[in-house]
């Protein structure tokens, strides 16, 4: 038995978490904590129930929720159909998912019918985004818990008036204010448990490598850093803040993971 431990904080579905509160979607954040969302929004798209694709049922990625979720963050970021039948066809090869191509025809009725169940997104994400681009052409993304500092990120966007422009666009905020996020946490994580090292940052996630012995000790603290709110209040399209969830894992290598379970027993 190693003597060191692997630790995995991964915030639960981050980004489109992040679409929901900038979409002032409220019944959204609720229902993504009650159901596996990609399995649902598979449903949508080609019939049947959330558990007939859900991850826990089947204990993997099935290529039906697979290609939901690849659809839902087209849908999130404003991808026409083309673009979005391109990411599902090309991520299913990248990830070898067993996953016959689909065209442009279905992914156009997909994206209608996300567009269709969830409005907000387009409505009032998309539209406050476009809206903000008017002006100087800044997007300022949230701030991160702790962090001392009047707002979040800024990018200027010096691209030609257009989809192009506004694909970029859609997906600044979400995808800025949820790595500030984790770096922050990274940050905040290290400087209460200085025995822990950062093995690796991924956006969404942190790796960490503490002797086994600090366990139970360490992930309260990393899952409490991880959770702190992000505050909208400054962000180009100002919001309430936002606890994101983590999950942790721990293994002994990098390859077999397995979730940590509070009080429970805990040996990868």
């Amino acid at each position: 038995m190693s003597e060191y431990i692997f630790v995995q904080a991964d915030s639960s579905q981050a980004e489109a978490r992040v679409v929901f509160n900038l979409a002032g979607d409220e019944q959204a954040l609720e229902d993504i904590d009650l159901h596996d969302y990609h399995a649902l929004t598979a449903s949508w798209f080609f019939g049947g129930t959330e558990d007939d694709y859900s991850k826990k049922r089947w204990g993997f990625e099935h290529p039906i929720r697979f290609c939901g979720k690849t659809l839902r963050h087209a849908g999130h970021l404003g991808a026409g159909k083309r673009r979005a039948a391109t990411s599902v066809n090309t991520d299913a090869r990248k990830y070898k998912i067993n996953l016959p191509p689909i065209t442009e025809a279905q992914a156009e009725v997909a994206l209608n019918i996300f567009h269709t169940k969830q409005p907000k997104i387009q409505q009032i994400f998309h539209a406050g985004v476009i809206e903000a681009l008017k002006g100087q052409r800044i997007l300022t993304a949230a701030l991160p818990w702790g962090i001392d500092a009047p707002w979040g990120g800024r990018r200027i966007f010096y691209e030609r008036w257009g989809d192009e422009l506004f694909r970029q666009a859609f997906s600044y905020i979400p995808q800025r204010s949820v790595t500030d996020n984790t770096k922050a946490a990274g940050i905040r994580t290290k400087k209460r448990f200085t025995e822990s090292k950062i093995i690796l940052e991924s956006h969404d996630a942190l790796l960490f490598s503490i002797r086994r012995e600090y366990l139970n000790d360490f992930v309260p603290i990393v899952k409490q850093e991880m959770e702190r709110p992000i505050n909208f209040s400054a962000c180009s399209l100002p919001r309430r803040s936002l606890k994101i969830p983590c999950d942790i894992e721990i293994a002994e290598n990098y390859k077999d993971f397995v979730k940590y379970k509070i009080g429970g027993k805990n040996a990868p």
